[in-house]
């Protein structure tokens, strides 16, 4: 298993089938994902089977983030 800074590289389970991957970082009640590759998304999980769960978009008005801003994006407001 492949990490970076408290991130793990994983199967994407929003839809095992699709064979994505993306980084995730836990925090105390919940989860950071941040699709690897195309999949330009980042994915906020909270609480008990994701009761306050939200998406946002690694596209910005100058074009789309790589992972790695996306990460350190996040550690910042971390």
């Amino acid at each position: 298993m492949k990490t970076k800074n408290n991130w793990q590289l994983i199967d994407w389970d929003g839809n095992r089938a699709l064979g994505l991957k993306c980084w995730r970082k836990k925090f105390d009640g919940g989860h950071v994902s941040v699709g690897c590759g195309d999949f330009l998304t980042i994915c906020h999980s909270f609480g008990p089977n994701s009761t306050r769960s939200y998406s946002d978009t690694r596209w910005r008005p100058d074009g789309p983030i790589t992972e790695q801003q996306a990460m350190d994006l996040i550690d910042a407001k971390s």
